[in-house]
Parts: structure tokens; sequence; C-alpha cells
């Protein structure tokens, strides 16, 4: 009974830990709110990924708690409704709420179609979710206008289909697609939702001053509450895979274990590849011992459980003790070992519920878990900010980029410093043409390739733009243009566009060179780390 009460206790306050997430921070500058705003959206859209994915996969196994699973994406949508309710006022949000939910209705209906081997209904179900891109795209460009229905519904359009091949890889029992496609739909829920963000503080200006959510110091803060909340779901899913003794149990721990190298990846961006090399290490152990007690717990092995449980202790004390070694000057961590052994509870507790069948209970669990991953993941990139004020200022910081190339040699420069490329610039029927991958990041925009659309898509300081082989359009902020008839090419494995079509799309701006077939780019941009 007392070991029952102290459970309820920390429930308690799990619950409390969640209001500020659920009902959004209180900030005191316009600033400071869109800043909220972003990290909100990306936590809501991102716990809806992985928890479609989850729930999708409990309906079709027909498992004893998809009810609770199917109950835990409900409760994520009540509070996207209170997010965007919040941010954009009652109206939308007594439009999205019937809007989204049939979304999440038509994700369980296809995964409930694939159980049955009903092809009927699961074409219809893939139908609607098609129709639904549609939808929502329409709603959010009249909510938005400066975001654009195009682009919106070519992202809603991607959600979907990352879902559907989740599923349809996990029926096929190709379990490791299943999870690569699961963390590609949580990517990019995250990434429409800083689009999101962006679009609701350019329509309320006076609410939320958007260059508050473009900081490096907000981008340190969105990345480690992305990697961490991933952390915390994923390290969820293995868990109960283990206690189910699921066929998908070691995909599920390898997606944990690919997420554990992001996020010493992200450590070692900062204090070095020695400190991330220190933090994988330590890391991996927790997650370890966090699958042990699991296993432990399915096995009703009481002293293997209360040996996990001793070394998860440990580990938390060595991880705090490593981000003190890191930061010296901002103390011993005590916020940060406490966030770690009230996260760890709440994982713990929810294996012990799942293990005597009180599902709801192992949800309610769960997803306090998701949500203390967030203020753990605040707590940090403040004392990193605080660490190295030059490298994560509070406020966006704009470098001239200048790129130098020349039509069929393979040096670029980018302020002087050389870059050696595998494609050359070339002079095709009179048009230009430039290597789009390593122009674009030369001068700071991410980029990515959508291989099912064979699109190259551009992002850089709150603008996007996209790039479809083969067409002489491109399209910018959900917006299409003409590129004058040249179309963007593949050659030698590499996407080439035309050098005035990427100008037109981003409004940087170009200079040739009359008899030497010089290029001279240049562009101020939001740099960031």
């Amino acid at each position: 009974m007392m070991r029952l009460k102290g459970k309820l206790a920390l429930l308690g306050l799990c619950l409390v830990l969640l209001m500020p997430y659920t009902a959004g921070a209180q900030a005191v500058s316009a600033r400071e709110e869109a800043a909220e705003l972003r990290v909100r959206l990306d936590a809501l859209f991102g716990e809806h990924a992985l928890l479609a994915v989850f729930a999708m996969q409990k309906r079709y196994d027909g498992a004893a708690d998809r009810e609770q699973a199917a109950a835990g994406l409900g409760k994520n949508t009540e509070r996207l409704v209170d997010a965007l309710r919040l941010a954009c006022g009652e109206e939308a949000a007594k439009t999205f709420e019937p809007l989204w939910s049939s979304h999440t209705e038509a994700l369980l209906s296809y995964a409930q179609a694939a159980a049955a081997g009903d092809e009927t209904a699961r074409t219809q179900a893939a139908n609607g979710l098609e129709a639904y891109a549609k939808e929502l795209a329409l709603f959010w460009a009249r909510l938005l206008p400066d975001l654009g229905a195009a682009g919106l519904e070519e992202g809603a359009k991607r959600h979907t289909d990352l879902m559907l091949q989740a599923l349809d890889a996990y029926a096929d029992k190709n379990e490791a697609a299943a999870y690569k496609a699961m963390r590609e739909a949580y990517a990019h829920a995250v990434a429409s939702a800083d689009l999101l963000a962006a679009g609701m503080a350019a329509q309320s200006p006076d609410r939320f001053d958007a260059s508050g959510m473009k900081t490096r110091k907000a981008d340190l803060r969105a990345a480690l509450g992305r990697l961490f909340g991933e952390h915390a779901l994923t390290a969820a899913f293995a868990m109960r895979k283990s206690i189910d003794g699921s066929s998908d149990f070691d995909q599920a721990a390898a997606a944990l274990s690919e997420n554990a190298e992001d996020l010493a990846a992200a450590v070692a961006s900062v204090y070095g590849e020695p400190a991330g090399a220190t933090f994988r290490t330590v890391w991996t152990s927790r997650t370890g011992y966090i699958l042990d007690y699991a296993k432990a717990a399915a096995s009703k092995d009481e002293l293997a459980r209360t040996t996990a449980a001793g070394k998860l202790e440990l580990a938390q004390a060595e991880l705090a003790k490593f981000f003190a070694d890191a930061d010296p000057q901002h103390g011993s961590k005590p916020e940060l070992l406490n966030a770690l052994n009230t996260q760890t509870g709440q994982m713990t507790m929810a294996v012990d519920h799942d293990v005597l069948g009180e599902h709801a209970a192992a949800y309610a669990n769960m997803e306090a878990a998701y949500a203390q991953m967030l203020p753990m993941a605040d707590l940090l990139a403040q004392g990193i900010s605080d660490q190295y004020p030059d490298r994560f200022p509070d406020a966006p910081a704009s470098v001239r980029k200048t790129v130098t190339m020349q039509v069929g040699e393979t040096e670029l420069t980018v302020n002087g410093q050389t870059v050696r490329m595998d494609v050359s610039p070339s002079l095709q029927e009179g048009v230009v043409y430039i290597p789009l991958r390593v122009v674009a990041e030369a001068v700071g925009a991410t980029v990515t390739w959508d291989e099912m659309t064979n699109t190259t898509r551009l992002a850089w300081d709150g603008n996007q733009a996209s790039f479809p082989v083969g067409s002489d359009q491109a399209e910018v902020n959900g917006r299409k243009k003409s590129g004058g008839g040249a179309p963007t090419v593949m050659q030698d494995g590499r996407i080439m566009v035309p050098l005035d079509v990427l100008c037109e799309m981003t409004g940087w701006k170009a200079e040739l060179g009359k008899d030497d077939g010089s290029i001279r780019l240049t562009t101020t941009v939001e740099e960031r780390s």
C-alpha cells in the first residue's frame, strides 16, 4: 500500500508538470512568447507522430492496450487544440478539432483494415487521408495565408504518407523500415510545427515577435527538446515491446540507439568530440538499464528489477556530474538530477502498471515522461547558452555570405574559404546551371531531398523553397513561380538549378563575369550554429 501511495503521489507531480506544457508558459515578452510557441508546437506535433505510429501498431496487432493507445493519441489532440486556441483563438480551435480528429481516426481505420485484410476499407481510409491533407492545408492556408496552400498540402500529404509507410512496413514484417519511417515522421512533424509557428507569429506580430524563435539559443532549445522528447517515447515503446516479447523489440531498441547517437552528436557540437563520446557511453548505459528494468519486470525477477533500478540511479548521477563538469561555472546541476530521477520514475512506473495490466495508468505515466523531457531540455539549453553567450545569443545574428565559382571548375569559395565540389557549374543552351545543394549550404540554407517526389527543398531564415527535377517551376513559401522555361535537372547524381531561378526564388543576388564564366552570389542570412 505504501508503494502504491508513493506512485500516486508521483503521478500527481507528473500532472502538475504537465500543466505548463498543455496550457502554455507565461511569457513576459513577445519574443519569449514566440519562442514558447515554437517549443510547444514542436513538442505536440512530434508527440502526435510517435503516438500515431504506436497506436496504429496496437490497432493492427489487436493488442490488449489498443484502446488506451488510441486514447493517448486523443489526449494529444486535445492538447493541440488547446495550443491552437491560445495562439489563434476559439474559432480556429473549433474548426481544427474535428478535422484533426478525423485524421487520427482515419489512421486507425487504415490499421484496422490492414489487420483484417480488407483492401476495400484500407483504400477508403487511404483516400480519406488524402482528402484530409487537402482540407487541412486549406484550413492552415486560410488561417495563415503567408504560408501558401500548395506547400501546406504537400507537407500534410508527406505526413500521412510516412504514417502509412510505417504501418505498411510493420504489417510486412519489415520492421527496420517501419522504425525508419517512424523517425522520419517525427522529424517531419517537428519541422512542420516550426513552419506553422512562424506562420502564427507572422499573423499576430503584436503578440509574437518572430525573432524570438529564430535565434541560435532558440534553435538549441528546440533541438534538445526534439531529441529528448523522441528519446522518452521511443524508450517507452521499446520497454513495452520488451514486456510483450515482440519480434520488433530489436528494431525499437535500434531506433532508441540512433536517437542516442543524435544526442551525442548534439553534445559534441557544443563540448567537442571527446565529451560527446563520454556522454554517449553514459547515456546508452542509462537506456540499457531502462530496458533491463522492463525485462526484469516482465519476468517478475525482483532481484534483477532492483538491480536495474539501482544502476539507473547511478547512471543519472553520472549524467548530472557530466554536465556539471562540462559547465563548472553554473554548479552541480541538482535540478537536472531531479528531472532525470523524476522522468525515470515515470518510465518505470509505466512498466510496473503495464505488467499489472493497468494500461490507462501506464499511458498516463508515459505521457508524463514525455512532458518531463521538455523542461529538462530547457534547463540544459539555458545552461549552455549561459556558458557560451557568444555562440548562443538570444538574438538573430546576421552575416553576409559571398560565394564565388566558375563555369567548368569544381572549386567554390564562401567568404574566402574553399570548398571542393564534385560537379561544376555549367552553361547549357545559354543557361547557367549551378549545383544546388553545395551552393545553398554554403550560404547557410538547410537542404533536404525527397526521393518520392524527386524534389530538393531548401529552408533558411523561416523561408522554404522546393525545386522538382524536370520542372521549370519552383515553389517558395507555398507559392509556385515559373523558372522561365529552364528546368531543374539531375547531372552526375547532383541536382543542378538555373542560377536565375535560384535567385528568383530566394532573393539572393548573382553577378556573372562577362568573359571568364565567373559567378558571384551574395546574400545576408541569419547565421545559425
